[in-house]
């Protein structure tokens, strides 16, 4: 471990470190500030092409988030590279995928390198250098890696059965407020602490029929499956009938319409 500190003792500075700098060299400096993540991600980033592993998968998004966080939060002299650390986080979450696929070296320091080589090209424009995936990957296996840390995502954004129903379903505060027949401040008190005893019923067929919606669906449609009306529902939306305090009979025709007893 005391080699490996030693390896990365200059430090970056600023945001025009990381992209003054050749890549390589940025990555040294970079590793400096999250030496602990580029170690981790040592032993981690070989297994990720040989496991399913969603302990493994789970520490590798968190690795990677806590780097891109640091990065993304480097002070900035110029105004061309003062894009708010929110809006560069989000640009770069759709590409912790690609990251071990096409790194320089499959370790820590190749990863942050493709991190670093991401960043550049969103503040500056920087030409990407780390595009060439690896031969010899399994593309069913790279389908599921995707789906898999995409997933992980969401439940770290949907941490709470009820925040995971409004977050599938689109559903704000005043709108989950609506179909249970209480005020907004109420339901943001729900999502602080949790709700009380005698509404769980209602918010556990409802966080069931999200679910089921979400996993049965293409992404992007059960916000708008839950509002279009439907003959069968009398001309009434998923949403409607909800509100009319019928979502056990809702939940119990959805599970019939998906086969849910199917699913493992």
């Amino acid at each position: 471990m005391v080699a490996f500190w030693l390896r990365y003792t200059v430090s970056v500075q600023g945001m025009e470190d990381l992209i003054e700098s050749d890549l390589d060299e940025a990555a040294r400096f970079a590793a400096g500030l999250v030496p602990d993540v580029v170690a981790a991600l040592d032993h981690l980033v070989p297994t990720l092409g040989d496991s399913a592993n969603r302990s493994a998968l789970r520490r590798y998004h968190t690795y990677v988030e806590s780097a891109a966080r640091t990065l993304v939060a480097l002070p900035s002299v110029s105004a061309s590279t003062s894009l708010s650390p929110a809006v560069l986080y989000s640009l770069l979450q759709p590409e912790f995928v690609r990251l071990p696929w096409v790194a320089p070296s499959e370790d820590g320091i190749g990863v942050l390198t493709v991190l670093i080589d991401r960043v550049r090209g969103l503040v500056s424009g920087t030409p990407q250098q780390c595009i060439r995936a690896r031969t010899g990957l399994d593309e069913h296996y790279l389908s599921w890696f995707a789906q898999a840390i995409g997933d992980i995502e969401f439940e770290r954004q949907s941490a709470t059965p009820l925040r995971r129903a409004m977050t599938t379903l689109d559903l704000t505060s005043g709108a989950m407020a609506e179909l249970m027949g209480v005020s907004r401040q109420s339901v943001d008190k729900w999502l602080a602490g949790g709700p009380p005893p005698d509404r769980l019923a209602k918010i556990g067929a409802i966080v069931k029929i999200a679910d089921i919606l979400r996993y049965r669906l293409r992404e992007g449609m059960p916000p708008i499956v839950a509002r279009r009306q439907a003959v069968a529902y009398g001309d009434r939306s998923m949403l409607d009938l909800i509100a009319s305090d019928e979502h056990e009979w809702l939940l119990a025709d959805i599970e019939d319409m998906f086969d849910y007893s199917t699913v493992a």
